[in-house]
C-alpha cells in the first residue's frame, strides 16, 4: 500500500469510529427504573432540605411552579418530565412530595443535566 493511500485509509477509519462513537453517545434515551424521594428541586438545591420535615414546604413550593425531582439513595438527582410532550412531571407527583417513590421512564443526560421523562410511578 502507497503511503498517501494508507494515510488516508487511517483517517477515514479514525472519521468513522469517532462519528459511530459520537452517534452512540447522542443516544437520545433508555430506559430506567429510579426509588427515591420526590424533591422540590429548589429548596434541594439551595440548601439540601428534603425529608418528611420539609414536605409542606416542598409541596407549597412545587404548587408555586418549582421544578421536581427524585433525589435516589447516592445522591443522584432526576429533574421529573411527563412522557407526553410538554408535560410537566409536577402533574404526576405532586401529591408525593417528599415521599419514597419508584419512577419508571426514558433517561435523558445532556449538559450535566439529567432528566427523567416518567411513564409509570408506583
Amino acid at each position: 500500500m502507497k503511503p498517501q493511500s494508507f494515510v488516508l485509509t487511517a483517517m477515514l477509519v479514525a472519521l468513522l469510529t469517532i462519528n459511530v462513537t459520537s452517534a452512540m453517545d447522542q443516544s437520545k434515551s433508555k430506559e430506567k427504573t429510579v426509588k427515591g424521594e420526590v424533591v422540590d428541586v429548589w429548596c434541594y438545591l439551595d440548601d439540601g432540605s428534603h425529608g418528611a420535615g420539609h414536605k409542606a414546604c416542598a409541596t407549597t413550593c412545587a404548587k408555586a411552579g418549582n421544578p421536581i425531582g427524585i433525589l435516589d439513595a447516592k445522591g443522584n438527582l432526576y429533574v421529573a418530565m411527563g412522557s407526553n410532550d410538554h408535560q410537566p412531571g409536577r402533574e404526576l407527583l405532586i401529591d408525593k412530595m417528599s415521599e419514597t417513590v419508584t419512577v419508571t421512564g426514558k433517561l435523558v443526560k445532556k449538559g450535566g443535566t439529567q432528566v427523567l421523562y416518567i411513564s409509570s410511578v408506583k
